[in-house]
């Protein structure tokens, strides 16, 4: 239950003050200042019966100022004795000043004793007085006027509406007020014209009940709807008229730049708008064309603002504070002023990309790695270097957002670490100088022992970096040669397989022999390897040589015996038969091995005196002349011969013009350089080597290999015989002989077989002219 009376008096406070603050209470205030208000006449009391009650209209120049008007706090003002209060009333009925009666309104004294009573700390147990009314009616607040005359008028009942509080327990009766009136009021139309709603009398009629004492009511006037009407007019004028100063100020502001207002350190505070745009694009000028300073680390590139596509908008940045607006912080803006405008930029994306692009090209760096370089014995350590990889759109967008406050622009950069550190370089120092060089290194091999000094080593040494990691790396080529130089027992030279013949032309086979050498390409590492070794030793490394031929080149083992053999007789001329030993030289030995050629020009070649061969006589048309290597002719013939029974392919051959009774007819063979050869192809799959020497007054050819093929051979008969007449030559050198030879055709049939079975035949027709004899002429005798 006291929650609920708290909860009461909490809402009576609120009225007595809404009513205290309300025009009517200003209104009795203010009457109350000149003198005037309205006298309560005392009930009297529960024991006496209710009697007509006596309005009377008391001038308000005679009124008293209510106490509670008085005070701000809304403490209950005193309650007064009637009869002490008439007492102290003159005859006119006027109040002295000094009578301290105070005048409230039953609203005012029921509140005002409810606040009272819980102050004081009164319980809601406490018994109320039985006379205590349930509720008071509300006196009607209506224009006084101060010649209205005095009224009776029968006692007004107690309001339908006002009921007993929810803590009361038994209903009380009524009690009458009594009020200054203007004239009676009907009790219908003093509740309807009651300024509070049914709630709050309710309230203020529930604690006025529960007070011990009955309250006094003073009649509360109102004002008129008329009054109010013209409050609401000023109140809208007012409005209006400050909208209509607003409009104008902003319309009159509206090209005028707020005073204090400042961009780019540029005051355009007053400016008009065109005047602000023009200071704004200058002071805007003079920014873009100063550089952007754009660092990463310790490197810096510039580049004009301008040619990185940054500009400032002047049109909108001054918009921005001018024009006409409703907003009210533009209007506060030009009484305490602008401040510093946030400038409108502009941003051309390709420029700024390209410019950024070349800035970021600038600012990138590659690390670099520490290093160790090798000076006399020690090994010094070098500090490397961090690279920069800036991020050109990352960094783009950071110049973006710090244009134009700022023209210093931190990249947006990664720093990149070297892969070998100037720690790293400084261990591997110390490693290569205490140990790789601390003294010379010993290398073995089989031909021997080698050792490099410590001086030799560094010369050559040197440290590179790979894969992040350092490596002692020494150039062995110039140490390889420095040992074989030292040491020539260290590096044998390599023997070629080869055929020969003893004196009795028997074959001879000598196989290759490998060479060595120190392996100049693995020598360096060899010698790294054993510096850093406990030992300080290590293999030398050597690299095997092999011949030019090889045994199995020759295939020595297929050179069983003379598969073909032909010889021709010798002449009486010594030149002649020297030039053929030296033939013969030439040709022993060469190997054929399976799908070789033999080609006897080159095999003779070159045919010079450096090579052993002279001139010699040679009839050419009955001519008498030199050449060199003149008689080769029949060593074309012999190898030519030997190849034929050997079964080999025959690819060029040119028998003489003349026959010469010493070689076979049609199956013989001239020599002119290599437009008339002896060419054949070994077409057997066996190697074959040929043996070639004079002996006995003849020339040899031999063909040794393994026997394969069997070779049948026959000539026909000469036919389309010629006789030999006489030639006559006046040439000079001309040399006489007699007639030899008679010319004819043959026909040589060569069948090889194989296994018993033809498998080639060669049929060779060749017709020699017949051999003249040659008579010298001078020149008398051809006259005659």
């Amino acid at each position: 239950m006291s929650r609920r009376k708290d909860a009461q008096l909490r809402e009576v406070q609120a009225q007595v003050e809404r009513r205290r603050r309300s025009a009517a209470h200003r209104s009795l205030r203010s009457r109350a200042a000149r003198g005037k208000g309205g006298f309560i006449a005392g009930s009297t009391g529960p024991d006496v019966a209710p009697e007509a009650v006596v309005y009377e209209r008391t001038p308000t120049a005679e009124l008293a100022t209510p106490t509670w008007l008085a005070s701000e706090t809304p403490t209950a003002p005193p309650l007064h004795d009637d009869k002490a209060e008439q007492a102290a009333t003159d005859e006119d009925g006027a109040t002295p000043a000094d009578a301290g009666v105070g005048r409230v309104s039953f609203v005012a004294a029921a509140g005002a004793a409810h606040l009272a009573r819980s102050h004081a700390g009164e319980d809601a147990s406490v018994p109320e007085p039985e006379g205590q009314a349930e509720g008071q009616a509300e006196a009607e607040n209506v224009p006084e006027s101060d010649d209205a005359p005095t009224e009776v008028i029968a006692p007004v009942p107690a309001s339908p509406n006002a009921g007993t509080p929810e803590d009361s327990e038994t209903s009380e009766p009524a009690v009458e007020q009594t009020a200054v009136m203007a004239e009676p009021v009907p009790a219908s139309d003093n509740s309807s014209a009651v300024e509070s709603s049914a709630a709050e009398s309710s309230a203020v009629e529930s604690s006025s009940a529960a007070h011990e004492e009955p309250a006094e009511a003073e009649a509360v006037t109102e004002e008129s709807p008329q009054r109010r009407g013209k409050g609401w007019i000023v109140g809208i004028a007012a409005i209006a008229l400050l909208g209509v100063a607003y409009v104008g100020g902003a319309a009159l502001l509206s090209n005028t730049v707020p005073r204090g207002t400042t961009a780019l350190g540029v005051d355009i505070g007053g400016m008009s708008t065109g005047q602000a745009v023009g200071a704004v694009n200058e002071a805007a000028d003079e920014l873009v064309a100063q550089d952007l300073v754009i660092s990463a680390g310790e490197a810096t590139a510039q580049v004009p603002a301008g040619d990185a596509g940054l500009g400032v908008d002047a049109q909108s940045t001054v918009e921005a504070t001018t024009g006409f607006t409703w907003r009210l912080d533009r209007m506060w803006s030009h009484i305490v002023g602008g401040g510093d405008l946030d400038v409108v930029t502009t941003v051309e994306d390709d420029a700024l990309s390209a410019a950024i692009d070349g800035v970021a090209r600038e600012l990138d760096s590659e690390p670099a790695d520490a290093t160790v370089e090798i000076v006399g014995t020690v090994a010094v350590a070098e500090p490397g270097s961090t690279g920069i990889e800036v991020d050109a759109d990352a960094t783009a967008e950071i110049v973006v957002d710090q244009w134009p406050d700022s023209l210093d622009v931190e990249a947006d950069a990664v720093v990149i670490e070297p892969a070998v550190t100037d720690g790293t370089a400084e261990l591997f120092a110390r490693e290569v100088t205490d140990v790789a060089l601390a003294g010379p290194v010993t290398l073995v091999s089989d031909a021997g022992e080698v050792a490099v000094s410590a001086e030799d080593l560094a010369e050559n040494a040197s440290v590179e970096s790979s894969g992040g990691a350092l490596e002692l790396v020494i150039n062995g080529e110039p140490l390889a040669a420095q040992i074989v130089s030292a040491q020539p027992e260290l590096e044998t030279e390599p023997k070629d397989a080869k055929v020969s013949f003893d004196s009795s032309q028997k074959i001879q086979a000598t196989a290759g022999v490998d060479g060595q050498s120190v392996d100049a390409d693995n020598l360096g590492e060899a010698l790294v390897e054993a510096s850093f070794s406990a030992s300080r030793s290590g293999e030398l490394p050597v690299v095997t040589t092999e011949p030019a031929v090889r045994s199995e080149d020759l295939g020595v083992e297929d050179l069983k015996e003379v598969v073909a053999s032909f010889d021709t007789p010798l002449t009486n001329e010594y030149v002649r038969t020297q030039n053929l030993i030296t033939a013969a030289a030439d040709v022993q030995g060469t190997t054929l091995l399976p799908g070789d050629q033999f080609n006897l020009a080159q095999t003779l070649a070159p045919i010079t005196v450096e090579e052993g061969y002279a001139e010699a006589h040679v009839i050419v048309d009955g001519i008498l002349t030199n050449g060199m290597g003149g008689g080769l002719s029949q060593m074309a013939t012999t190898s030519y011969n030997a190849a034929y029974f050997a079964g080999f392919e025959l690819l060029q051959h040119r028998p003489h013009s003349v026959w010469f009774e010493r070689y076979p007819a049609g199956r013989e063979s001239t020599l002119w350089g290599e437009t008339i050869n002896v060419v054949f192809e070994n077409n057997t799959p066996y190697a074959a080597v040929m043996n070639s020497y004079v002996s006995n007054g003849r020339l040899y050819v031999e063909v040794w290999s393994t026997p394969h093929f069997e070779v049948e051979t026959f000539a026909s008969d000469k036919t389309n015989i010629r006789q030999p007449g006489v030639k006559e030559v006046t040439a000079e050198g001309c040399e006489s002989k007699n007639a030899g030879h008679p010319g004819f055709t043959i026909t040589n049939t060569r069948s090889v077989l194989l296994d018993g079975e033809e498998v080639d035949r060669n049929v060779d027709t060749w017709t020699y002219a017949p051999d003249d004899a040659i008579k010298c002429l001078s020149e008398e005798d051809e006259d005659d």
